[in-house]
Formats: C-alpha cells, structure tokens, sequence
C-alpha cells in the first residue's frame, strides 16, 4: 500500500533543495575580495640549459689558422670560452729586380704551431651561449718559422683580443653565431715584416678579425 505526500510538503521539499544548490552556486561564484591581488601575467617558459657548445670556426681558413671553440657556460649570461688552434702559412714568392732588370725571387718563410684562447663572454640571452655577446680573450701560440733554406726558429707568439657578436640555438641545439673583433699579438723575438696573413703571426701588430662559428650545443 502507496502512501502519499500532501502536495505543501512536495513543494516545500522542493524549495529547500533548489535553495541549497542556488546557495552553492553562489559560493563557487563569489570573486576574491578587492584586496586579493590577480596573478594575470603570461610566464614565458625558460628555454632549455645548455652546459658545453662545441663549435668549428670555418673563417679562420682564410688566414690558414683551423680553429675549435668550447663554450661553457654553467649559470645564465656567463661563458667561459676555449678557442684551441693550428696555424700552417707560407709567404708568397717576391721578386726583385736590380737596375739592369734582373730578378731575384726572395726566399720564402713558412709559419706554422700550436696554440690556444681562453676567454670570457656575456652573453644577453638564457640557458648557454643565447643572445648578443661580448667579452675577451688571452692568446698564446707557440710558433716556428721555417726559411726556404731549411733553417727554423722556434717562437712564442702571444696577444689579446676583444670580439662582440650574436648566437643563437636553433632547435635548442645547432649553434650558430657571427662576430667581429681586434687583437693584438706580439712575438717573443724579432722576425722580419712578413705578408698578409703570415704577419699576424710573426709581427707585432693591431688585427681586425671576423668570427663565424657552427656547432652542437649539449
């Protein structure tokens, strides 16, 4: 046997259950007070950290010198850089001539050795070698200079530099960068002026020097 409600209590019934729920829709509503700041500002996500780049600089071909970059850069903005390099150039052959036209050619000069920078960069950008750049470098090389007769003369050739420039990480990972620079490198002996580029490693002078670099950031 059904028994049934009076149709006040259904409705009464009703009521307290859509006030509930009105009540909690409200609550889940109501805004932060005037006094709560709104965090409201986009977060751009750090790019990611890159400890050691590994770079090959195809423009120092140009002035017989084949050189590597290390790049290591443990916190943000600060690198130090290791630039390690073999030099291999010989003068072009000169001919002189007397006053009755008889040439002479002057005997050529070989320069080749080992050596090495170690530099600081700043760079702009986060997480390794990012962003424009700017820093100096120590430079030491020890050299040997060999004449057409086979006679050689060992040397220390040694300097600074200053470079700026830009790098970038494509796909966070292939390093590439261009920038230009001047140094001044000096022998530890007196060596005879030499040509272009055999002078940059045998005379005292003041060079400009452009930098192109490609590698692999870790």
């Amino acid at each position: 046997m059904s028994r049934s409600f009076p149709p006040s209590k259904l409705v009464a019934g009703l009521a307290a259950v859509a006030m509930t729920t009105a009540l909690h829709l409200a609550a889940a509503e109501t805004p932060p007070p005037a006094d709560t700041a709104v965090d409201v500002a986009l977060h751009e996500t750090a790019p990611p950290r890159r400890l050691l780049t590994v770079e090959w600089n195809p423009l120092s071909l140009i002035i017989g010198k084949v050189s590597a970059n290390v790049v290591i850069a443990p916190v943000n903005h600060h690198a130090l850089v290791l630039s390690p390099f073999y030099v291999s150039t010989t003068t072009q052959p000169i001919y002189v001539f007397d006053d009755q036209g008889n040439s002479t050619q002057l005997p050529q000069q070989r320069f080749s050795g080992f050596g090495g920078e170690i530099g600081y960069r700043y760079y702009t950008g986060l997480g390794g070698p990012r962003g424009f750049f700017a820093g100096p470098s120590l430079i030491l090389g020890a050299m040997t200079a060999k004449a057409q007769d086979g006679s050689s003369t060992g040397y220390v050739d040694y300097g600074l530099a200053v470079d700026v420039g830009y790098e970038m990480l494509l796909v966070d990972s292939l390093a590439l960068s261009v920038g230009v620079g001047a140094q001044y490198t000096t022998p530890d002996t007196t060596i005879p002026s030499q040509q272009f580029p055999a002078d940059i490693y045998a005379n005292g002078r003041l060079a400009p020097r452009a930098l192109a670099s490609i590698g692999w950031a870790f």
